[in-house]
């Protein structure tokens, strides 16, 4: 049996007025889902705190600041001998032009609900059919009670280190 490592990947879910989500189309050279799109983030370096990790991931990428609100969700990548873990967080902007790094070659702004018409990233691709299926699941229920409960008890813990409660 293969041992897995598992490596956590912070993943930052940005609306704009409208509503609509930024996403990047990672470069055609990319190691791990050329050309697919994806949201902005990336790995968290040891010792990094993983809130930390997504400002400066989202700053190297796009050139934006910005502020964190809330776990949305988590997504799991396998990989040859890595299991991601992908923590998904609500951000908002608070400055910056959007200028992207090498490692993507595109973006759009779009509705969450239209994201399957683009080619994704695999660990995006699943949390969009775990949110639909939980939503289908819930369909009386507001958004923020879909998340899993032990989302929830990310996010609480979250809240609590950020000194939120």
């Amino acid at each position: 049996m293969i041992e897995y490592v598992f490596g956590l990947a912070v993943r930052a879910l940005i609306f704009d007025d409208d509503g609509k989500i930024l996403i990047l189309k990672r470069s055609t050279e990319s190691k791990t889902n050329p050309g697919k799109w994806e949201l902005p983030g990336g790995k968290v370096d040891q010792g990094e705190s993983f809130d930390k990790a997504l400002v400066r991931e989202v700053y190297e990428e796009t050139g934006l600041n910005i502020t964190l609100e809330n776990v949305i969700g988590a997504s799991q990548q396998n990989l040859p001998l890595i299991r991601a873990v992908h923590i998904i967080m609500a951000g908002k902007i608070e400055e910056g032009e959007l200028n992207l790094s090498s490692e993507h070659e595109g973006y759009a702004w779009e509705f969450l609900e239209n994201l399957s018409d683009y080619e994704l990233a695999d660990w995006l691709e699943y949390f969009i059919l775990q949110r639909k299926e939980t939503s289908i699941a819930h369909d009386d229920e507001d958004s923020e009670s879909l998340l899993n409960p032990w989302i929830k008890t990310i996010s609480t813990s979250v809240d609590r280190i950020r000194g939120k409660k």
